[in-house]
Formats: C-alpha cells, sequence, structure tokens
C-alpha cells in the first residue's frame, strides 16, 4: 500500500516527499535482517523514481547493537558495507541512526550493596540501593547487564540474585550470577546501561533519580545532580 500512498503524497499541499524510512529493528547483532531491509527498501525507492516521483534519501533506523553478554556483534565495516551497497544503486543519500551502539557501552551505573541473604537453595540474594527505577530493562524485558565488583573480594563464587530494594518481584538486575560474595557497603557496576537507561528511570515508589557524572578524559563532572525527595512532593496540591 505505500507505493499508492507514496504517489498520492504528491498531490497534497503541504506535504513534500523527500525520502523513504523503514526500522530495521532494535539491537541488531547480524547482518541478515539489515540486509533484507535495506534491499526492500532501495528496491521500493527504485520503483518510486522509475515513476517520476524525485526522492531526496533513503533513511533506515534502528542502529547497531551492542554486547550485552560479551559475545561478537556486527562489525561496523561489514554493516556500512552491506548498507551502502543496497542504497548506491539509487543514488540517493543514506540516512542513518547509531542506535545504542555509541552510547550503551559509554553508560555504567553504580550501585551499593546495603544487604546479603542467604537463600535456602544454597543461592544469595545481593541486595543494592539501586533496581528497577534506575535501570528497567532487566524487569520489563528480561534483559542481561555485566555486573562487576568495584571492590575484588577473594572467595569461591557464589550463585547470587541481584536485586534492587523496589516492592516488586520483577525488581531484578540479575539472576544466577556466579561472582564472590561482596559485602555490604561495596559497590556494583552495572555496565553499558548508556542507552535506555537513564531515559527510561522513574520515580516509581517515591524514588528519587540519582545523580549523573560524565567523565572527560578522566575528569567527572555531573550533568544532572541527585534529585530531593521534596522535589518529588513540591508538584502535589
Amino acid at each position: 500500500d505505500a507505493g499508492p500512498l507514496c504517489r498520492e503524497v504528491v498531490g497534497w499541499s503541504g506535504v513534500q516527499l523527500v525520502g523513504v524510512h523503514a526500522h530495521v529493528g532494535s539491537q541488531i547483532t547480524t547482518i541478515e535482517p539489515v540486509t533484507k531491509v535495506a534491499n526492500t527498501i532501495s528496491g521500493f525507492a527504485q520503483v518510486l523514481i522509475a515513476d517520476g516521483l524525485s526522492l531526496e534519501h533513503i533513511d533506515l533506523g534502528g542502529g547497531l547493537g551492542i554486547s550485552y553478554d560479551g559475545n561478537p556483534t556486527l562489525p561496523v565495516k561489514e554493516y556500512a558495507r552491506a548498507l551502502l551497497d543496497a542504497v548506491a544503486p539509487t543514488g540517493l543519500t543514506l540516512i542513518l541512526e547509531p542506535g545504542r551502539w555509541g552510547l550503551g557501552p559509554a553508560g555504567v551505573l553504580l550501585a551499593k550493596v546495603v544487604d546479603v541473604k542467604a537463600q535456602t537453595s544454597g543461592r544469595y540474594f545481593v541486595v543494592l540501593d539501586a533496581g528497577m527505577t534506575e535501570l528497567m530493562r532487566p524487569a520489563l524485558y528480561g534483559a542481561v547487564h555485566r555486573v562487576e565488583p568495584c571492590i575484588q573480594r577473594m572467595g569461591p563464587d557464589e550463585i547470587c540474585d541481584i536485586v534492587g530494594p523496589i516492592c516488586e518481584t520483577t525488581d531484578v538486575i540479575r539472576i544466577g550470577h556466579k561472582m564472590v560474595l561482596p559485602e555490604v557497603g561495596d559497590v556494583l557496576a552495572i555496565c553499558d546501561v548508556g542507552a535506555y537507561g537513564a531515559a527510561m528511570a522513574s520515580n516509581y515508589n517515591r524514588r528519587a533519580l540519582p545523580a549523573e557524572v560524565l567523565i572527560t578524559e578522566r575528569h567527572p563532572q555531573v550533568i544532572r545532580r541527585r534529585q530531593h525527595i521534596d522535589e518529588l512532593l513540591a508538584c502535589e496540591q
């Protein structure tokens, strides 16, 4: 149905058809979906051009995925070559979004251990002062993030369920994570939270948003101060 609609749009007042857009998907780590969508949208653009429509660009959204679990991801050069090869026959400008590729690995959530509880199963609960209000992805769709201790302790690896302080059964950071048991007061680094981390944070359970610190060439700078509970109450009538 897109073809007839594009031809109709050309005649609309106040509307100018300048390009075609497709969203490949989210967290793309293999070349197949990229190639399939790029070739499809390129072929569609060529049909429109052959029909006399004037286009300026092809816009492919979705962006590159990142490695949350250490597995290899799609190389940037392979990604670029697949897109350029597909779009080249159209002669149009290619517009892309970087996705989480640039920001994801740049963000780290630091959380303090507030409790360590033994479970009857032999596992441990490691309770943090951060949870689904600071990082929604694990609770929302089971996302897995690397968790690294900021203090290296000696001892055997234990199976730990790393959870937050929210009164929800889904308030988890990582389930079944093998690590040396931390102590109360230790800080854990939750990695790769630069994308869909702070942007999805919330005040659920009257939780104030944490501070954000930007580090540039080893120089830290607070770019968003810690929210105060009074600021949450200020909106109440």
